[in-house]
Parts: structure tokens; sequence; C-alpha cells
């Protein structure tokens, strides 16, 4: 069954919506390794809104500290008698103040910090980008609540797809899909590795048809590659070869020499110099070779060639 290798795994790469991009770095098919760059935001507001609170927060260490000897002093005086209760309790009130904004400030500088952070977009994963969804100068939109593509862009930028989680993906014609089963052995050959064969084993099989142009249906049939994954990449085309069945030692004859009678089946033999027409029952089938049961031995002359005038 012809296919193609596939990812079981794909990340949507997001963005916070209404920044503008300002840098690409990434292209359809590049590979991508977990936290690469992939594209930046514009941070200029972000940034000004940084130094501004973190001039505030300075200043307000600065009045923080005038405070806390204010206030010593005050407690000093008021051990001695020279001043009011009350004026101390303004001034812990003061440094009180001074500390609550000196958190408040901490507390926004982290949060623009964390946006700020947002404004780099990193590869969650290591992958393949199969899909670019931005380019430089774009505006990420949020996307309407009332339906895909109404507000134009969405927060996503790329699609990756994992490559610790390639399969291969075959189309098994109706007729033959009964015949597979999760786990069975199974085989895939890849057009860019000829010669080469990979181990495999479906692992899904689709419950509903997917119907091609030629109206033939067919069952996705969903292999895990189990050898020599990592030369292999999501694109690549191939074909899959399920062993249904297997026997050792079996006696067989290519597909071609066999003559189909009804329900019986036959060959030509050679005995005694003659051509002799002999019943066979056959056994397991491949697509070149059939097994042969009963009805000739292993050393007998099975004629090929020129079969119709015989």
């Amino acid at each position: 069954a012809s296919g193609t290798m596939v990812s079981s795994r794909t990340v949507l790469v997001t963005m916070d919506p209404g920044g503008r991009v300002t840098s690409i770095h990434f292209r359809e098919q590049d590979r991508v390794r977990k936290g690469q760059l992939l594209a930046r935001l514009d941070d200029s507001d972000l940034r000004g809104q940084l130094t501004q609170n973190r001039v505030n927060l300075t200043l307000a260490q600065g009045n923080l500290s005038n405070a806390d000897v204010n206030l010593g002093r005050l407690r000093r005086l008021y051990e001695k008698g020279f001043v009011a209760r009350q004026e101390v309790e303004t001034a812990e009130r003061q440094a009180d103040l001074y500390r609550a904004q000196i958190e408040d400030r901490k507390a926004v500088i982290s949060m623009l910090e964390a946006k700020r952070a947002r404004t780099m977009i990193v590869s969650p994963i290591n992958g393949v980008v199969t899909r670019k969804l931005a380019e430089e100068g774009g505006v990420v939109a949020e996307r309407d609540p009332r339906g895909p593509g109404v507000s134009g862009q969405s927060t996503a930028i790329a699609e990756l797809a994992d490559l610790g989680s390639l399969e291969f993906q075959s189309d098994v014609d109706q007729a033959d899909v009964a015949k597979i089963r999760v786990g069975q052995a199974a085989t895939i050959t890849i057009d860019a590795f000829p010669g080469r064969t990979f181990e495999a084993t479906p692992r899904e099989v689709a419950a509903a048809s997917t119907p091609d142009a030629a109206n033939r249906v067919r069952y996705a049939v969903k292999l895990t590659v189990r050898s020599g994954k990592d030369a292999l990449q999501v694109g690549m085309t191939g074909s899959a070869r399920f062993v249904i069945a297997k026997k050792a030692q079996a006696l067989t004859v290519p597909v071609s020499v066999t003559l189909q009678q009804g329900d019986d089946e036959s060959v030509f033999v050679v005995k005694d110099g003659k051509a002799v027409l002999r019943k066979i029952k056959t056994g397991l089938r491949g697509e070149d070779t059939v097994e042969v049961v009963s009805g000739v031995a292993p050393g007998d002359a099975v004629i090929d060639q020129g079969r119709a005038k015989l």
C-alpha cells in the first residue's frame, strides 16, 4: 500500500495578539531545535514602560531609605520626650507606603519582563516547519469567536511537526484492510532510499474510509517505524508491505505459470519429454509467487513459456 511519512503530533506556535512581527527566522520545511528563536515581536512600548517603572522603583527605594532615617530619628526623640507619639506613627505609615510602592513597582516590572520575554518566540519542540502562518511587519490579531478567518490573522505563526513522532500513513484498499491487524509485522520502503527497507508495525487502522478521486475506497493505516527513523523526513513517499501470513520452507512457483480453470488451478510439467497438465493445491499467495501444497514436487520442471500452444 502506498503512503507518506507524517507526524502524529503537530504543534501550533502562537504569540500574544496585537503585536507587530518585526522579524521571522524560519522558512517552511526548515528543521528547528527546541528553544530556537523563530520570530520577534515589536517590544518598543514594553521597553519604554520597563524604563519608566525601573526609574519609579529607584525613586521609591530612595524615598524609603530617607523615610527609615527619619523614622529612626523620631523614635529616638520620642524616647527622650521631645516629640509626640503621633509624629512617630505618621512616619511609620509613610515608610510603609513607600514599601508598598516598591512591591507594586517590582510586580509591574516582573509582569512587563514576562510580556517582553513573550515577544521572543521560540520553538517548543525539535521538529520541522510544515506551515508558515505569519510575515514580517504583520500584526497578530486575535481570533474572532464567530469562527476561523473572520478577523483575519490568528495568533498562530507556524505549525511544527514533531520529529520524534514520525510515522508512515498508508492507504489500504477495502479488499485488503480486513487482513491488517495492529501489531503485525510490516516493512516500508521509501522512494528516497531505493533498496533500503525499514521495519514497521501497524498501530492504528482507520474505522472510516477515505474515498479518493478515482472513487476507490481506501482505509488509512498508520505504522510505527521501528528502524532507521532518523533518516526519514515528513512528506517522504513510499509503500508498505504487511505480513499477513508466514511459512518457512514453502514450495513455491511463480504466479505467472499457474492456469485457472474454474475453481481448479493447474500447471504444465514436463514428464518423459512431454507436457502434462497437473492440478495443484495452493496455499499462501504473494505478489509474485504462490505456495504449492500438493501437485508438484521440488525438482519438477514447470513450463513457463509457450503454454498457449500446449
